[in-house]
């Protein structure tokens, strides 16, 4: 059996049929497609179907839809249950959309170790009362939904953060955070992540795969991932690292986002961490743009939904003391477009 009888909102589901005489009352506060999902996980544990498509979040490219068997998923699960140290007796809330593989493997670990799930309809901001103040031991957020969540951190006990990196200024501007926050790096391709690393209370600089896990660099930088338990075993990324060994890396920023500018290179994200340590708190994201002389400019997208002044902006550039060639040349706003996962879409937004 790949899966215990589990309980989902307070109801012990042991098999298909009876997740069949569920009320619909159940999946009211509950990310959308949770029955149909439940209902194929068992499916595909059963031999009915042979494999789950999953479709990648498009954050920097075409979506596409990648499909794993029963036996993935679990392996991927059990490094996951290992390394969080998951049992039979913990709670976990779900508050992700089930369309990415964050919120999806949720279940599956929930479901795998006979576990308890509580759901939510995924926000922005989780609030204690949209899990009637219960405690809770694991759940996974965005790193905008722990900026936002406060108020639930007196239930909530600790959290994975995934989707995005978690930056400094966010972890110091929570006054009140759960007992642990940790950092996962991975993507669909590798179903979820394959390296933590602890930011509260503890902080480390650098990840750490998890069991079996190995990573290595290729020639132009990127990180390559060696993930023994599933068909694909090899993963290029477009992320450039500082490679530690084959089980401990730091990023450095994305390849396809490195802004030649003059025949400099330079990292958005490095340029992001420096408006954000400065008390910068707007939605935005750094990327390049022409320029007649440079090629590319460095330059700050704002969410024009913010309601902000593009001067304000340009005057606090010019109070930050920049390393050489990271000043940003220009300033833009645009109405920002998301994946269906919550991430910025900066292609289809630019």
């Amino acid at each position: 059996m790949h899966f215990k009888p589990w309980s989902l909102n307070g109801h012990l589901i042991q098999s298909s049929e009876s997740l069949a005489q569920l009320e619909e009352e159940v999946f009211l506060n509950a990310p959308e497609d949770l029955k149909f999902l439940i209902g194929q996980l068992y499916k595909l544990s059963n031999g009915e179907t042979p494999s789950l498509p999953i479709l990648t979040s498009g954050s920097t490219g075409s979506p596409k839809e990648i499909h794993f068997s029963i036996d993935e998923l679990a392996a991927s699960a059990d490094l996951s249950i290992t390394a969080l140290k998951l049992n039979p007796k913990s709670r976990l809330l779900l508050c992700l959309p089930l369309s990415g593989v964050g919120g999806l493997m949720i279940l599956v670990r929930t479901m795998r170790i006979g576990a308890e799930l509580i759901t939510v309809k995924p926000s922005s901001m989780i609030h204690p009362s949209m899990f009637d103040n219960q405690t809770i031991n694991w759940t996974s957020m965005t790193p905008h939904q722990l900026a936002n969540s406060e108020e639930s951190f007196n239930f909530i006990e600790n959290v994975l953060i995934g989707g995005a990196a978690l930056s400094e200024n966010t972890l110091s501007g929570l006054t009140l955070k759960p007992k642990r926050i940790v950092e996962s790096y991975g993507m669909t391709e590798t179903l979820s992540h394959i390296a933590l690393r602890e930011r509260y209370p503890m902080s480390e600089r650098f990840f750490k795969t998890l069991d079996t896990i190995k990573i290595s660099k290729a020639e132009n930088g990127a990180l390559l991932i060696d993930t023994p338990y599933l068909r694909t075993k090899k993963h290029l990324t477009n992320d450039e690292v500082e490679l530690v060994d084959e089980c401990h890396f730091d990023m450095i920023g994305r390849l396809d986002d490195v802004i030649n500018t003059g025949g400099v290179k330079i990292y958005p994200r490095t340029v992001e961490e420096i408006l954000k340590s400065n008390h910068w708190d707007k939605e935005f994201f750094v990327c390049g743009t022409p320029h007649p002389s440079l090629g590319s400019q460095i330059t700050i997208v704002i969410n024009a939904e913010k309601d902000i002044e593009t001067s304000f902006v340009q005057e606090l550039i010019e109070t930050i003391d920049w390393p050489e060639f990271h000043k940003p040349r220009k300033v833009i706003l645009r109405d920002f477009i998301y994946t269906a996962t919550g991430k910025i879409n900066k292609r289809a937004t630019l």
